[in-house]
């Protein structure tokens, strides 16, 4: 194999069409969670973690093909999602909904439309930047499918500290799809129907 000597290479020409999009402007949307779906306006979380997912290796071997496995895709795994937030007085939302969660876990939910539905659409939208107007287009969008709370923890107190106390979700889910931008502008955005 030959050696390259040289890589041609052309002056930088950055601009904003060639940056990558931030990932500090974003807007959450939860949604579809019976009787607890009006509570739920666009909720400003501090940081979501844990967008992922993770196909499974099934390994084959057949007699007499015995120095390598054929690898096939098993099972995928979407990995659970974290969103974190700032205590705020009255915003008591997200721990009532662990309260459902529990309600129905203990036979006293039915499940039906009657508002004990647990699970819930989330939607969540990375914000274009800079924004010069009022109103700013949806750069990339993840949906996440039949979420439900699996954990919610408080950080923690401290008087010696210089922060202030978070709250945390951590959600299971049943997968996510994924649209982003066809190009940068106000005029192109990313939209799951």
């Amino acid at each position: 194999m030959a050696t390259l000597k040289t890589v041609s290479q052309s002056q930088s020409l950055a601009s904003r069409q060639t940056d990558p999009l931030r990932s500090f402007k974003f807007h959450v949307q939860i949604s579809q969670v019976g009787k607890l779906s009006a509570a739920y306006p666009k909720l400003g979380f501090m940081s979501v973690s844990g967008l992922s997912v993770t196909t499974d290796v099934i390994a084959y071997r057949a007699g007499g093909m015995n120095t390598t496995t054929q690898k096939m895709p098993g099972q995928s795994d979407f990995s659970p999602v974290t969103l974190s937030k700032g205590m705020m007085p009255g915003d008591q939302n997200l721990v009532n909904w662990m309260y459902q969660l529990f309600d129905v876990m203990q036979g006293n939910g039915s499940g039906s439309d009657t508002g004990n539905e647990f699970r819930a659409t989330i939607d969540i939208m990375l914000i274009d930047h800079p924004v010069t107007k009022n109103k700013a287009a949806v750069k990339a969008v993840w949906r996440l499918y039949n979420a439900w709370p699996t954990s919610v923890a408080f950080g923690d107190l401290d008087a010696g500290s210089n922060t202030f106390a978070v709250s945390q979700l951590t959600f299971a889910h049943e997968g996510w799809d994924f649209k982003i931008a066809d190009s940068y502008g106000p005029n192109s955005y990313a939209q799951i129907k």
